[in-house]
C-alpha cells in the first residue's frame, strides 16, 4: 500500500503562524524535501487560490508553481495535485505545462484532474462557474485534449468548448504514453463514467461505508465503455491525527494554535484518529477494501522536522505495520 501527503501550501491554514511570504515558501521547500527523504511515496498540492473554509488574507501558493519546484527539489517521491481544475487553465496550456514538469521531475508526475467546485473562488478570480453539467462536459473535452497533446506529434481537436489546430506539444512527457491521470470524485452518472473512460487512478473522497457501492457503479461504467476495471488503481483521501494520550493530543493542538481551529470540530472531522493501533486499524480497513493507496492531509504539516509532526509519527509508528 502506498501513502501520500499534502505539502504545506496555505490553503487549509497550514502556513498560518509562519511569518512572511519568504518564510512560508522556505517552509514549503524544507518540509517537502524532508517528506521526500523520509520515504513518502507521493507529495501533493491543492489547486486553489485562497484559503478555505473561510477566505483570509493569507498566502496560498499556486499549484503548478509548486509542481515545477517539487520537480526540482525532490528526488524520489511522485508529485501531483488534488486536483487540477481544468477551467483554471486552458487544457492545451495545461498539457504543455505538465509535459515540461514531467520532464523536469524525471517522469514522476501524476496529473490530477477535476471540473471545479469552489464557486466563490471562481467568482473572486473572474471565472465563469457554469452548471455542473457544463463543467463536466468541459472536463471530458479537456481529458481528450490532454491525451492528444501528450501523444500526438501534431494535435487537432474540434470540440464544443476547446479546439486545437496543428498544435505541437514538445517536449513530450517522459512517461509514455502520458503521465498517470488521476480523477477525483464520486459523481455517479457522469464523473465516474469519465473515470472509467480516461483515468489511470481514481481518487475516492468519501466515507469507507459508501465505498463498495460507489465501486460497483464505477465497475458498471467500465462495462459500458469496454474498460477492464482492474486497469484502474483506486486510492482514497484521509485526514490523520495520531495520539496515544492527552499530552500528545494537547501538544498537537498547541502546534496548530495559530490556525484557530475548533478542537471538537476538528476531532469530529478527522477520520483516521486515535492511538497508533487505531490509526493502523483504520488504514487496514481501507487495505481490506482493495485500495492501493491513501493520500493524507495533516493540519500540522508545516511542523515536519520537529520529530512530533503527524507526518513523522505516521511514517515511523503507523505505516510499518500496515504496508
Amino acid at each position: 500500500m502506498e501513502f501520500g501527503t499534502l505539502v504545506p501550501q496555505g490553503w487549509r491554514y497550514d502556513l498560518m503562524g509562519v511569518d512572511g511570504a519568504q518564510a512560508k515558501w522556505e517552509t514549503f521547500r524544507r518540509v517537502s524535501k524532508q517528506l521526500d527523504a523520509d520515504g513518502w511515496d507521493s507529495l501533493w498540492v491543492w489547486d486553489h487560490f485562497h484559503t478555505f473554509p473561510s477566505k483570509k488574507v493569507e498566502a496560498t501558493f499556486e499549484a503548478w508553481t509548486l509542481m515545477a519546484t517539487l520537480a526540482e527539489i525532490t528526488e524520489r517521491a511522485r508529485i501531483g495535485q488534488i486536483v487540477t481544475c481544468v477551467q483554471y487553465r486552458e487544457p492545451a496550456l495545461l498539457a504543455k505545462i505538465s509535459s515540461c514538469v514531467d520532464v523536469a521531475s524525471g517522469g514522476r508526475l501524476n496529473v490530477g484532474l477535476g471540473s471545479g467546485w469552489f464557486d466563490e473562488e471562481f467568482r473572486a478570480f473572474g471565472y465563469d462557474f457554469r452548471t455542473v453539467r457544463e463543467r463536466l462536459y468541459r472536463l471530458e473535452e479537456a481529458l481528450e485534449v490532454l491525451r492528444r497533446m501528450w501523444r500526438d506529434e501534431r494535435a487537432d481537436f474540434d470540440g464544443n468548448h476547446y479546439k486545437l489546430v496543428d498544435a505541437i506539444c514538445e517536449p513530450k512527457p517522459v512517461q509514455s504514453p502520458n503521465p498517470p491521470v488521476w480523477i477525483g470524485g464520486r459523481g455517479k452518472k457522469v464523473l465516474l463514467k469519465l473515470v472509467a473512460k480516461y483515468a489511470d487512478v481514481w481518487n475516492y473522497n468519501g466515507s469507507i461505508g459508501e465505498y463498495d457501492e460507489t465501486v460497483e457503479i464505477l465497475k458498471s461504467h467500465c462495462l459500458d465503455v469496454g474498460r477492464d476495471f482492474d486497469e484502474i488503481r483506486c486510492t482514497a483521501m484521509a485526514n490523520g491525527l495520531c495520539f496515544d494520550n492527552d499530552d500528545e493530543l494537547d501538544g498537537f493542538f498547541e502546534t496548530i494554535k495559530d490556525q484557530e481551529m475548533d478542537r471538537d470540530r476538528l476531532l469530529s472531522f478527522v477520520g483516521c484518529k486515535g492511538s497508533r493501533q487505531e490509526c493502523g486499524d483504520f488504514i487496514g480497513s481501507w487495505k481490506e477494501k482493495g485500495v492501493d493507496g491513501l493520500v493524507f492531509y495533516f493540519c500540522d504539516i508545516a511542523s515536519v522536522g520537529s520529530g512530533r509532526s503527524q507526518a513523522e509519527v505516521f511514517m515511523k509508528d503507523v505505516f510499518p505495520a500496515v504496508r
